[in-house]
């Protein structure tokens, strides 16, 4: 089943099922329906005063299930149930020892095909993999034990280890929403296909140019933009809701080329567009590649622009998060955290704040980055 986008009436209708549930699950968490009222509530005044008290006028239905964003697993899913869980206890904990976490990012490789002028992982690319799918997948398993909701799986480039993610993929279905974060080099319909059947939930492929010549000068590889396109019709034809990730660089954003990316995405269909800023780090590290605030506002307005405006329903929802910085911290180290392919946690992806270092599955310090 292909994605379908679902207007404003069926949407509300869908939040109030959301509501309910996440009531819901507060009421088994609390043992009292008066307290997981209240700590709701809370949770939705917090959601509404990020969002400027505008509501989403868009969501989209794939296999039966609801997607609004690229950061809230699907409704209704365990992994939904599990990610609002962890959240409830953020607001009102029950006795201070139960997992926080909602999301964990898995870089299982460092190996890939492109050479990406913004990689984040430049110092450690191309590096051979150390754990191998046992040893990764009883780390993981820590977290999906204690009720992570959302895995994403990352690199380098993660189909570059495609047998053992399919192997992730299968362990985890139907207890966790999973996404895999891709330049979709080699993703080709059987793969699709076969990572559906897997498991996976949803795709963020990564395009960094509307324009082929100039994304594959970014990528440092010619047959990157052919390769994006291929792999972005490849899973929408298998079902799997497809988001882009977009970093855009200085020059990109004085051109007007994040408004020409989001009519882009919609010529091709695509769900969602995330723009990403551009960090010091990796290849960019000593660069002045970091946005300022004319940069940031100028995304966070386009984010507005196509999020809350009804006319602009056949277009794709637009993702800026750093535009909610000042409304909502950043969640790294303490909703999320980068599980790195030695087995060292961060905080995020450009945080590189080693928290422990190839740590047992035992080690309950694994759950204590909150």
């Amino acid at each position: 089943m292909k994605t379908r986008r679902v207007g404003p009436t069926e949407y509300n209708v869908i939040r109030l099922g959301m509501l309910i549930n996440i009531w819901w699950i507060g009421v088994r968490l609390y043992k009292n329906p008066i307290t997981s009222f209240r700590v709701v509530r809370q949770l939705i005044h917090n959601f509404t005063k990020m969002m400027g008290r505008e509501k989403l006028v868009r969501a989209f239905k794939t296999d039966g299930k609801y997607h609004w964003d690229m950061f809230n697993p699907a409704w209704p899913s365990k992994g939904f149930e599990a990610f609002f869980r962890a959240h409830l206890l953020e607001l009102q904990p029950v006795n201070g020892n139960e997992q926080l976490l909602r999301r964990l990012l898995i870089a299982i490789t460092k190996r890939c095909p492109l050479s990406c002028e913004h990689c984040s992982e430049a110092d450690t690319l191309y590096q051979k993999d150390i754990l191998s799918f046992e040893e990764f997948s009883t780390r993981i398993d820590t977290f999906v034990d204690k009720g992570v909701g959302q895995l994403v799986y990352s690199g380098g480039e993660p189909l570059s280890r495609f047998d053992d993610l399919l192997r992730f993929l299968e362990r985890y279905k139907g207890r966790c929403d999973q996404w895999i974060y891709t330049s979709a080099f080699g993703l080709s319909q059987e793969k699709a296909k076969a990572l559906k059947a897997a498991g996976l939930n949803s795709a963020a492929v990564s395009l960094d140019h509307h324009i082929e010549e100039e994304h594959n000068r970014f990528r440092g590889n010619n047959k990157s933009f052919y390769w994006v396109m291929e792999g972005i019709k490849n899973l929408q034809n298998e079902g799997v809701l497809v988001s882009i990730n977009v970093c855009p660089t200085k020059e990109y954003i004085a051109q007007g080329g994040p408004s020409k990316m989001v009519e882009f995405a919609h010529q091709n269909g695509i769900s969602i567009v995330n723009f990403l800023e551009p960090r010091a780090v990796g290849a960019y590290a000593n660069k002045e590649v970091e946005l300022n605030q004319e940069e940031k506002d100028s995304l966070h307005e386009l984010s507005l622009k196509y999020n809350f405006n009804k006319s602009l329903f056949i277009y794709p929802t637009v993702l800026f998060p750093a535009g909610y910085r000042k409304a909502l911290p950043c969640g790294g180290g303490r909703s999320y955290l980068l599980l790195d392919f030695d087995g060292t946690l961060y905080p995020c992806p450009f945080c590189k704040t080693k928290l422990p270092a190839v740590a047992q599955p035992s080690d309950e310090r694994l759950c204590a980055a909150s």
